[in-house]
């Protein structure tokens, strides 16, 4: 048993520990991210806390699912952006900017930008009138006959916008820049793997779409260190289908 064991760490040894660790922490997280998004489990953590009535609170509000939504994005934003980024810097005494969050705008950015809106936005607005996408989307539900296009619209975008920074944050700047040094431009292939997987449940078109969304931007953030093109490309996507949507079912005005 000892020698197995010792086998066992003679192998592990050679290997690139922060490539092992976002790869090990990709799995946790987004496990975690699965199952404690859920309203039973936020049942169960609430009772658990003595704050029953909070939790309560939260998962059968009357006038709208803001708040459950609300827990869904702290729930994300924790395990995408908020554990992998202590430990990097904290832990393993990294540069956050060396994960995608720097500042340096690459050439031809704007113009990539509008290019690639040029394209979506057309491919949005098909996918905005199926009934497949019409039904999820918005995530935001009302209940109590209040009009969408309110201050509770304007407060989800702005918390659908945090957990989108926390996803690219995870995906194109942690795993991916964690894997670069091992796998080189291997590291978007694996990426998107985990990246497509999240994705499972929503339409089908959507989860293929972000097979390829995901090797795109994974190649931009490989190229330019940043995530931003990502992150404005993944929000504007969001946000238009969310307007489409509402606008196709005639509930944006």
């Amino acid at each position: 048993m000892f020698d197995l064991f010792a086998r066992i760490d003679e192998d592990f040894s050679l290997l690139d520990r922060k490539a092992i660790f976002a790869l090990v922490y990709t799995a946790i997280g987004l496990t975690c991210i699965y199952y404690l998004k859920n309203a039973d489990y936020l049942e169960s953590m609430a009772s658990a806390l003595g704050v029953k009535q909070w939790g309560a609170a939260i998962e059968r509000s009357d006038a709208n699912n803001l708040p459950l939504l609300g827990y869904w994005v702290g729930v994300s934003v924790m395990f995408y952006f908020v554990i992998p980024a202590a430990v990097l810097k904290f832990v393993l005494k990294e540069k956050l900017s060396d994960y995608g969050l720097n500042f340096r705008i690459e050439p031809g950015f704007l113009k990539l930008l509008v290019q690639c809106i040029a394209v979506m936005t057309p491919l949005v607005y098909l996918m905005s009138t199926t009934s497949g996408f019409e039904a999820r989307y918005p995530f935001l539900k009302v209940f109590n006959g209040t009009p969408y296009l309110s201050s509770t619209l304007l407060v989800w975008e702005l918390i659908y916008f945090l957990q989108f920074f926390g996803l690219e944050f995870f995906f194109r700047g942690f795993l991916l820049h964690s894997l670069k040094p091992s796998l080189g431009s291997y590291s978007i292939f694996a990426m998107m793997v985990p990246y497509c997987m999240i994705h499972w449940g929503k339409p089908m078109p959507e989860a293929f779409a972000a097979i390829f969304a995901g090797i795109f931007l994974g190649w931009l953030s490989y190229r330019n260190g940043n995530i931003w093109m990502g992150l404005v490309l993944h929000c504007f996507v969001a946000f238009s289908m969310d307007a489409m949507a509402l606008f196709n079912k005639g509930l944006l005005f």
